[in-house]
């Protein structure tokens, strides 16, 4: 089940860094967690946010998702924003 917002489309999502095309600039560090209780699927909600929020602070088009953790409660998200237009 893929969650998605108008906002989040705007972004790529890659789950392997070699994916990222070279010519895109690293922008920053971009995290975002959810309750493990989240409904529809909580790592997909997680997905979805860390698309936007490396969107809203960086103005990115692209995140790299390096690192996925499940922290007592709570499933987070651990990236990197690009810019590669």
């Amino acid at each position: 089940m893929s969650v998605t917002s108008p906002t989040a489309e705007k972004v790529a999502l890659y789950d392997d860094r070699d994916a990222v095309p070279t010519d895109c600039e690293e922008l920053g560090e971009v995290t975002a967690s959810v309750c493990a209780n989240t409904t529809p699927c909580p790592a997909e909600v997680m997905k979805r946010d860390i698309r936007e929020k490396a969107y809203l602070e960086y103005g990115a088009d692209a995140v790299w998702l390096a690192n996925t953790t499940l922290a007592g409660t709570e499933v987070v998200g651990y990236g990197v924003a690009y810019l590669c237009r």
